[in-house]
């Protein structure tokens, strides 16, 4: 073979490789693009798609102001059981009222303070535990000891009303001052009437 085939042969074979080179580039790039564009649909697809999502229909909620105060605290604020009511002293709750007023020389329990002392008394039966002491007081007028028996009396008497309402003996303590602890001191009837009284001191409250 002469030097001029050789030559041409040669030159051949390297077209024939940059020609093999230059297909898989071109292969190659056509491949990427390919993926490419395959990433970019889906990518289009997904955020083209709308969630279906449908709106949860809201009942109205009405709340008494009762409803508000039970959740707020978890305890029915009208219940005469509850050990809460006895520290809270919900308004309205008739274990609120702790003091119990009287009139001049008397030992009798006013009507107006049944249903506190019913209250007072079902507290006691429902809590076994709980303890109270009936702090019987009166006026100035009269001599010490007078007023010291008449402080007593109105005490029992506040204590036989609860017993027989549910109360136990055990749970009660009379505890007379008097005329030695007056709740006001201006020497009249706006006075008077304030230190003619009862007391209820929860001394344990179950």
């Amino acid at each position: 073979m002469g030097a001029d085939a050789t030559v041409k042969r040669n030159t051949t074979l390297q077209i024939i490789n940059q020609n093999n080179s230059t297909g898989e580039k071109t292969m190659k790039q056509t491949i990427r693009l390919m993926l490419v564009s395959l990433a970019i649909a889906t990518l289009i697809a997904c955020s083209g798609k709308k969630e279906d999502v449908r709106p949860t229909e809201t009942q109205p909620v009405t709340q008494t102001d009762t409803d508000r105060d039970s959740v707020t605290t978890g305890v029915d604020p009208n219940s005469v059981t509850n050990p809460r009511n006895i520290i809270d002293r919900p308004a309205g709750n008739p274990l609120s009222t702790r003091v119990l007023y009287f009139d001049f020389d008397q030992s009798t329990v006013r009507s107006e303070y049944r249903n506190v002392l019913s209250a007072h008394a079902t507290y006691l039966n429902a809590n076994p535990g709980a303890r109270i002491s009936l702090e019987g007081h009166a006026d100035e007028r009269g001599t010490r000891e007078y007023n010291l028996g008449l402080s007593e009396r109105r005490g029992f008497s506040v204590e036989e009303l609860m017993d027989a309402q549910g109360g136990s003996d055990n749970q009660m303590t009379v505890v007379p001052y008097g005329e030695e602890r007056p709740e006001a001191e201006c020497g009249n009837e706006s006075c008077w009437s304030k230190n003619r009284r009862v007391e209820i001191i929860y001394t344990k409250v179950q």
